[in-house]
């Protein structure tokens, strides 16, 4: 049982835990980046199984690696705004939280979606982000960015959580690299075998 997405979806039904479908399609999605080695591997890899994903990216970050933002862009990859620093919502006001989130709005070009860092979502912010913005939250963590992750449980974890509608976090870090090029490449062959299309939210 998924009790993180049980727990978010019954307190915050107004954020999106999971798309409704009615074919098998999943939503990869990539937060951190963009890094201008870890995201175009990201790219080549979801390439060789037909698949798209959604960077939430943080606009620092995108200052940093303008040409890899571009990259994403122009291979049809989704983008969205994971704020301008990378931070913890529960620990700021909502003006400063919002404000963070127009830094790397104005970074990126408007978004039409957000992801909170951490998953710390300033709560009081909720309302005013939804005028413009969907809130991507996610029902399959892969905790990719944890040190010692066990490569084979963790898998298996997450295939066996996944489902018509999911939205899968990785990360495109340095953090997280090793496990991310560990767990990525199998879990997407395990998509395609399973007959799942993986879109772009």
């Amino acid at each position: 049982m998924n009790i993180w997405y049980t727990i978010g979806k019954t307190f915050l039904p107004q954020l999106t835990w999971r798309r409704k479908v009615t074919d098998k399609i999943v939503y990869l999605t990539f937060d951190d980046g963009p890094h201008p080695q870890i995201t175009p591997w990201v790219i080549d890899e979801l390439d060789k199984v037909g698949a798209k994903g959604t960077f939430f990216m943080v606009g620092d970050n995108v200052r940093k690696h303008t040409d890899t933002f571009t990259l994403v862009k122009n291979s049809n990859n989704a983008t969205g705004n994971h704020t301008m620093h990378h931070v913890k919502g529960w620990n700021m006001s909502a003006a400063d939280y919002s404000q963070d989130i127009a830094q790397c709005d104005q970074q990126m070009n408007a978004q039409r979606l957000f992801r909170p860092p951490f998953g710390r979502i300033n709560f009081k912010a909720i309302k005013a982000i939804s005028q413009d913005k969907e809130i991507i939250m996610w029902d399959v963590l892969t905790k990719d960015y944890l040190p010692g992750l066990q490569i084979s449980r963790a898998l298996a974890r997450i295939k066996k959580q996944t489902r018509p509608g999911s939205i899968i976090v990785f990360h495109d870090s340095e953090k997280a690299e090793l496990n991310l090029k560990a767990l990525l490449p199998p879990y997407l062959q395990f998509l395609k075998q399973e007959g799942y299309q993986m879109h772009t939210l």
